[in-house]
Formats: structure tokens, sequence, C-alpha cells
């Protein structure tokens, strides 16, 4: 099962990212120095996780979704 799901079209995903202030889109990218770097598109959300595993987990904890 895939942690990447997209219910809109790539282009009414990018202008909701673009319009900012809400979370609508969470990123967990690995940093060159070990550790992934988590961030939201609400702008107020940014942290650095041990693994992606942990970075997902930290996302869905920002947004309060679930992983089921």
């Amino acid at each position: 099962m895939s942690d990447n799901v997209m219910y809109d079209s790539p282009t009414e995903f990018l202008h909701d990212v673009a319009g900012a202030g809400a979370c609508v889109a969470q990123s967990v990218i690995p940093r060159d120095e070990g550790g992934y770097v988590c961030a939201c598109a609400c702008e107020r959300w940014e942290v650095v996780a041990t693994s992606r595993e942990e970075g997902l987990r930290l996302a869905r904890e920002h947004t309060g979704s679930s992983a089921e």
C-alpha cells in the first residue's frame, strides 16, 4: 500500500498547496546529514525525524489523521 494518495488532479492539488494556510500537503524529505525534514503546507509545522516512518507518523499526528 502506498503512502502517496491523490484524490484531486495534480493541478487542483498544486493550486491548493500554493494557497497555503491549510494542512493540504505534508512532506518527508531525506537530509544529506541524516534524518528527514518533515513539513506541512500550512507553514506552521516543520520537524526533523530520525526515520521515514517516524516522519509519516508525525505528519499524521500533525493533521490529526490516522494511518488506516
